[in-house]
Protein backbone atom coordinates (compact mmCIF):
# COMPACT_ATOMS: atom_id res chain seq x y z
CA UNK A 1 0.00 0.00 0.00
CA UNK A 2 1.50 3.34 -0.98
CA UNK A 3 -0.55 6.18 0.50
CA UNK A 4 -3.17 6.30 3.24
CA UNK A 5 -5.32 9.16 4.46
CA UNK A 6 -6.83 9.41 7.92
CA UNK A 7 -8.33 11.88 10.34
CA UNK A 8 -6.73 12.33 13.76
CA UNK A 9 -8.56 12.80 17.09
CA UNK A 10 -8.60 16.59 16.67
CA UNK A 11 -10.22 16.35 13.24
CA UNK A 12 -7.13 17.11 11.13
CA UNK A 13 -6.73 15.10 7.95
CA UNK A 14 -3.34 13.53 7.21
CA UNK A 15 -1.66 11.52 4.48
CA UNK A 16 0.90 8.89 5.43
CA UNK A 17 3.36 6.88 3.33
CA UNK A 18 6.55 4.90 3.79
CA UNK A 19 9.92 6.04 2.49
CA UNK A 20 12.56 3.41 1.79
CA UNK A 21 16.16 4.41 2.45
CA UNK A 22 18.35 4.37 -0.66
CA UNK A 23 20.77 1.47 -0.10
CA UNK A 24 23.73 3.30 -1.59
CA UNK A 25 23.45 6.26 0.78
CA UNK A 26 21.96 4.64 3.90
CA UNK A 27 25.33 4.80 5.66
CA UNK A 28 25.23 8.60 5.37
CA UNK A 29 21.87 8.87 7.10
CA UNK A 30 21.07 9.18 10.77
CA UNK A 31 21.03 5.62 12.09
CA UNK A 32 17.36 5.65 13.12
CA UNK A 33 16.29 6.38 9.51
CA UNK A 34 18.48 3.80 7.75
CA UNK A 35 15.64 1.26 7.51
CA UNK A 36 13.14 3.77 6.16
CA UNK A 37 10.53 5.95 7.83
CA UNK A 38 6.91 7.02 7.68
CA UNK A 39 5.98 10.48 6.48
CA UNK A 40 2.87 12.12 7.90
CA UNK A 41 1.71 15.17 5.96
CA UNK A 42 -1.26 17.39 6.75
CA UNK A 43 -3.74 17.22 3.90
CA UNK A 44 -3.15 20.91 3.12
CA UNK A 45 0.62 20.32 2.94
CA UNK A 46 1.36 22.77 5.77
CA UNK A 47 3.26 20.28 7.96
CA UNK A 48 5.26 17.08 7.59
CA UNK A 49 6.45 14.70 10.26
CA UNK A 50 8.79 11.70 10.19
CA UNK A 51 8.57 8.50 12.21
CA UNK A 52 11.70 6.34 12.17
CA UNK A 53 10.22 3.25 13.84
CA UNK A 54 8.00 1.84 11.08
CA UNK A 55 5.56 -0.83 12.28
CA UNK A 56 5.39 -3.75 9.83
CA UNK A 57 1.60 -3.51 9.64
CA UNK A 58 1.40 0.29 9.40
CA UNK A 59 -0.82 0.17 6.31
CA UNK A 60 -3.46 -1.80 8.24
CA UNK A 61 -3.58 0.30 11.41
CA UNK A 62 -6.73 2.11 12.50
CA UNK A 63 -6.97 5.90 12.13
CA UNK A 64 -6.71 6.16 15.93
CA UNK A 65 -3.43 4.23 15.95
CA UNK A 66 -2.07 6.23 12.99
CA UNK A 67 -2.99 9.41 14.87
CA UNK A 68 -0.98 8.26 17.91
CA UNK A 69 2.02 7.46 15.68
CA UNK A 70 1.69 10.86 14.01
CA UNK A 71 1.75 12.53 17.43
CA UNK A 72 5.03 10.71 18.20
CA UNK A 73 6.60 11.65 14.86
CA UNK A 74 9.21 14.41 14.62
CA UNK A 75 8.27 17.58 12.73
CA UNK A 76 10.32 17.65 9.53
CA UNK A 77 11.94 20.83 8.24
CA UNK A 78 9.96 22.41 5.42
CA UNK A 79 10.86 20.99 2.02
CA UNK A 80 11.97 23.07 -0.88
CA UNK A 81 9.43 23.42 -3.62
CA UNK A 82 10.50 23.37 -7.24
CA UNK A 83 9.73 27.08 -7.45
CA UNK A 84 12.44 27.90 -4.90
CA UNK A 85 15.19 25.81 -6.47
CA UNK A 86 17.88 27.44 -8.59
CA UNK A 87 19.54 25.88 -11.59
CA UNK A 88 23.21 26.63 -11.97
CA UNK A 89 24.82 26.32 -15.38
CA UNK A 90 28.39 25.08 -15.21
CA UNK A 91 30.53 25.02 -18.36
CA UNK A 92 31.88 21.57 -19.17
CA UNK A 93 35.51 21.49 -20.20
CA UNK A 94 36.55 18.33 -22.07
CA UNK A 95 39.49 16.40 -20.66
CA UNK A 96 42.22 14.94 -22.90
CA UNK A 97 41.01 11.45 -22.00
CA UNK A 98 37.65 12.31 -23.57
CA UNK A 99 39.36 12.53 -26.97
CA UNK A 100 41.25 9.21 -26.86
CA UNK A 101 40.22 6.77 -29.52
CA UNK A 102 40.71 3.07 -29.06
CA UNK A 103 42.12 1.29 -32.09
Amino acid sequence: MGLLTFQDASGLRWRVWRVESPTASAHLMEESYRNGWLVFEKEDGSERRRLAQVPEDWAHLTPEHLGRLCALAVVAPPGRSIGTMTTIRIPITPRPADFRHER
